[in-house]
C-alpha cells in the first residue's frame, strides 16, 4: 500500500548499497540497526516487555504466554499509536490488552511474524493501526519491528528489555 515512488525506493537502495560498501570495508563492522528478520522465532523467545524507540518512544508492549501454548499468548500495549502512522497521520493512542501470536514465516517474504488482536476494537478506529511486527533476533537482542521497507531502519521498533 506504499505510495511512494518505486524510483525513489531504487535510489534509497543503491545509495544504502553504496554507502554500506564505503563504510563497511567488505566486513560487516556495522551492527544492524535490528537484528535480520527471523524466520524461526518462537513464542518463548519473545515473552517479556519491549521498550520503544524513535517512532515507538514511549510505547511499551508487554508479551505473556499461556501456559501449555506454544503460539502466543496476552499482550498489554501502551501509548499504541493508532491511524496510518506510515503516511504520518498517527491518530490518538491507547493503552489496552489483547492477545498475540507468532505467525511462522510463509513464501514469499519467509518471516515470521508476531500478530496481535487487541480486545476493545473501538480503540483501534482504523484498520490501519499496526497489527502485525516482525520479529529480529540475535545473540544479544530481540526487537520487533514494523518491517515496511527492508532498505531501511525501521523507524517503529521495540527492543525487549534485558532483565
Amino acid at each position: 500500500m506504499h505510495h511512494r515512488s518505486h524510483r525513489i525506493r531504487r535510489t534509497t537502495a543503491a545509495l544504502t548499497v553504496l554507502v554500506g560498501s564505503l563504510t563497511a570495508c567488505g566486513s560487516d563492522a556495522l551492527e544492524r540497526c535490528v537484528p535480520e528478520a527471523s524466520t524461526t522465532a518462537s513464542a518463548a523467545q519473545l515473552v517479556g516487555t519491549y521498550e520503544g524507540s524513535l517512532e515507538a518512544e514511549g510505547v511499551r508492549l508487554t508479551l505473556t504466554a499461556t501456559p501449555g501454548g506454544n503460539r502466543g499468548g496476552t499482550l498489554t500495549a501502551e501509548n499504541w499509536p493508532t491511524g496510518n502512522f506510515h503516511k504520518s497521520q498517527p491518530g490518538r493512542a491507547f493503552t489496552g490488552t489483547g492477545t498475540w501470536e507468532v505467525e511462522d514465516a510463509r513464501p514469499p517474504k519467509g518471516r515470521s511474524l508476531i500478530r496481535m488482536q487487541f480486545d476493545d476494537p473501538s480503540e483501534v478506529t482504523s484498520s490501519d493501526t499496526l497489527d502485525k511486527l516482525s520479529i529480529g533476533i540475535d545473540a544479544k537482542r530481540i526487537f520487533v519491528y514494523d518491517d515496511s521497507d527492508p532498505d531501511v531502519c525501521p523507524d517503529f521498533r521495540l527492543k525487549l528489555r534485558q532483565n
